[in-house]
């Protein structure tokens, strides 16, 4: 009897942990989305006030996803262009963008499409529309992961006493 007590409560606490941890790829999207408003406001100082090229700021952002569009804007590619050579790379299990939806990449489209495209003023323009979008997504998203911490939580710990009343 004691046997079965101890695995009721192993898979208690098993199934709970699998819980938290559904729930952390919600809470990334909201940690990736965070990073990368900080990134694009940092590319916004770089390109408008500091008057860098495109490449150059993109790499002075300091955010894994811009870092890498930058190099792959090598050999004269643009960063819309450079966006979707990599985009699919990005966007798999382990990339930088890995968490992302379909909303949140359609943003990221419309500012590397828009890069080094126009002048200072609408340069300026873009990336604050692009840091306000992100920053909507991220509270969003926040939200989607205070409600998944305990949706998936109260799942597993459901399942758990399931699994540990068949046991017992």
């Amino acid at each position: 009897m004691e046997t079965r007590i101890v695995l009721a409560l192993c898979l208690v606490l098993f199934s709970a942990l699998c819980g938290k941890t559904l729930a952390d790829g919600v809470r990334r999207r909201a940690a990736t989305l965070r990073q990368l408003s900080e990134g694009v406001r940092r590319l916004r100082v770089h390109m408008t006030s500091m008057f860098e090229p495109v490449q150059a700021a993109l790499e002075h952002a300091d955010d894994p996803l811009l870092t890498l569009i930058a190099g792959g804007m090598s050999g004269g590619v643009s960063a819309g262009e450079a966006w979707r050579s990599l985009e699919k790379k990005s966007t798999r299990r382990g990339g930088p963008a890995d968490s992302l939806i379909e909303a949140d990449r359609q943003i990221l489209t419309r500012l590397f499409d828009g890069l080094g495209q126009t002048g200072r003023e609408e340069q300026d323009l873009l990336l604050s529309e692009v840091v306000e979008a992100l920053d909507r997504q991220q509270q969003a998203a926040q939200v989607k992961a205070g409600e998944a911490d305990r949706l998936y939580l109260s799942l597993g710990l459901l399942i758990g006493l399931m699994l540990a009343l068949i046991v017992i």
